[in-house]
């Protein structure tokens, strides 16, 4: 048989597409599609300056470009196999079917499926297309350039219609379960690489809120006073989010204490020790003017009545909470004590969120997002340092926002302008941090004072506005800085997100 590297090569390709659409197909059979275990190991083992980098090049689409390109690369080695497997003997189709068995059974076992009679099934359902691709296509000749033409034509037609029937066969399996209902509100995630963290959408036309909130900074591209759930950041190092029962779920707290005990979710949400609070999250893969920022309002349990509860023992250093996707993160118990520090379960009006951390999460105010564990199954009290996830691989322990200050809105109306943003800080003692504005429309040539409005919550950013007379101009170059209740200048020096959060002022060109 004559056999080029050229036909190999789209042979392999072609079956190793029909086999990631078996790998598809089978996922409800072994508890996910096995490439994503692969794609979530390759963010877990990444270097934090990769991580930074990938969301600074990509943003939101960096997770589904390492999915993409994960998908890819297996079609490509399946395609390289292919081009050096050796000349076809009688044995060959045994080998490879064995091949083809263990590799899939590899791939299963790596991505956390144990074995069971589902796996099994799983393994052949995702086997047997590719190898019926593979010897369907395995008989065809090409011996001159039409017939070399039709080859091609027929690999991509087995790889595009054997993959779109077990697509197909797929979602009509789904139809039939009735989907893979998540907990929570639930929704669909776009992330990046950053952490077990909950966006705004800082850009566009303003969305006012019932609740707390001058309508007086609703304007053309301000942000609502309080974030709603569906329009806050989703940051986290997943690319799939928890799947969490509520009715299995319990919370343990344990650890170095005197009375463990563990709570239901329905115990969590009817805790007498429950409030209610308006908080902003930032995440520190912000950059300055970024839109990784939120000011949602939250309901839950004070952390420091859940540890009390269990009595830590004396020496005890950290409050550790460990999520349901191995991620974990550390408090020190001295800032534990503060009653600001939560266990939440609603967002919003509802309850979280699958992509915000259903059924549980905790809030630290005043820290980035890297510090706020979603999905929480367990706060361990420890008597020793607790190396925490991001700290490992390079970030600040502590975490604690740096005063920023970003240019949100302009609107005209006649000869008025008015510019506004928002302006927040690390939340070290518990009371607003944010003294004032100062905004420049001359590229920071000149200064003059924004009008703050009136704190909504101790924990909440502070939207501010600016209006001047501008007859002759419509376009302005606007500076922004913030000033802590210290009298502190937010500083103009520009960094990176890494380790310890972006800083510097927020430059924005407006034409109204």
């Amino acid at each position: 048989m004559h056999s080029t590297p050229v036909r190999r090569g789209a042979v392999g390709a072609a079956v190793g597409t029909v086999w990631l659409a078996g790998l598809y197909v089978a996922a409800p059979l072994v508890g996910g599609f096995a490439p994503v275990a692969l794609a979530e190991a390759i963010i877990v083992r990444s270097p934090g300056w990769l991580s930074t980098l990938a969301v600074g090049l990509l943003g939101f689409s960096a997770k589904p470009v390492l999915l993409g390109s994960v998908l890819v690369g297996i079609a490509a080695l399946s395609a390289v196999a292919r081009i050096v497997w050796p000349r076809v003997r009688p044995e060959t189709p045994l080998l490879a079917g064995v091949l083809g068995v263990g590799a899939t059974a590899a791939v299963f076992l790596a991505a956390g499926a144990p074995p069971s009679p589902g796996a099994v099934l799983g393994v052949a359902v995702a086997v047997t297309p590719p190898y019926l691709a593979d010897r369907l296509l395995s008989t065809a000749r090409t011996s001159s350039e039409p017939d070399r033409r039709r080859f091609l034509r027929r690999v991509g037609s087995v790889a595009l219609v054997g993959t779109g029937s077990l697509v197909g066969l797929r979602a009509a399996f789904d139809r039939f379960a009735g989907g893979s209902g998540r907990g929570g509100a639930g929704g669909d995630v776009a992330d990046d690489v950053e952490t077990n963290d909950g966006g705004a959408d800082a850009g566009g036309t303003s969305q006012s809120t019932a609740g707390p909130g001058d309508p007086r900074f609703d304007f053309a591209g301000m942000p609502a006073a309080v974030t709603p759930a569906e329009d806050h950041y989703v940051v986290d190092i997943n690319i799939r989010p928890p799947d969490v029962d509520s009715d299995s779920w319990s919370l343990d707290v344990d650890g170095a204490v005197e009375s463990p005990y563990g709570l239901s979710y329905d115990e969590l949400r009817a805790h007498d020790a429950s409030v209610e609070q308006i908080m902003t999250m930032v995440c520190v893969s912000n950059t300055v003017g970024g839109d990784l920022v939120g000011t949602p309002r939250w309901t839950g349990v004070q952390l420091s009545d859940l540890v009390a509860d269990a009595d830590p023992v004396d020496g005890a250093v950290d409050v550790v909470t460990h999520a349901a996707d191995g991620y974990s993160e550390a408090v020190p118990l001295d800032i534990v004590e503060r009653e600001d520090i939560l266990i939440a379960y609603e967002m919003g009006s509802g309850p979280l969120p699958t992509e915000h951390g259903f059924p549980a999460r905790l809030l630290v105010p005043g820290r980035y997002g890297m510090k706020m564990t979603k999905w929480i199954t367990r706060i361990e009290v420890s008597t020793a340092d607790h190396e925490a996830y991001w700290e490992s691989r390079g970030w600040d322990e502590e975490a604690v926002v740096n005063t920023m200050s970003y240019v949100r809105g302009a609107e005209r109306d006649g000869d008025r302008v008015t510019v506004g943003g928002v302006a927040f800080g690390g939340l070290e003692t518990g009371v607003e941090e944010i003294a004032a504005v100062e905004v420049s429309v001359d590229g920071g040539d000149s200064w003059r004072e924004a009008e703050l409005e009136a704190p909504i919550a101790p924990h909440a950013w502070r939207r501010w506005r600016h209006a001047f007379d501008a007859p002759d101009r419509s376009e302005f170059e606007v500076v922004v800085r913030a000033i802590t209740r210290e009298g502190e200048v937010q500083t103009e020096e520009r960094s990176s997100p890494r380790p310890s959060g972006a800083t510097g002022w927020h430059r924005r060109s407006i034409r109204v």
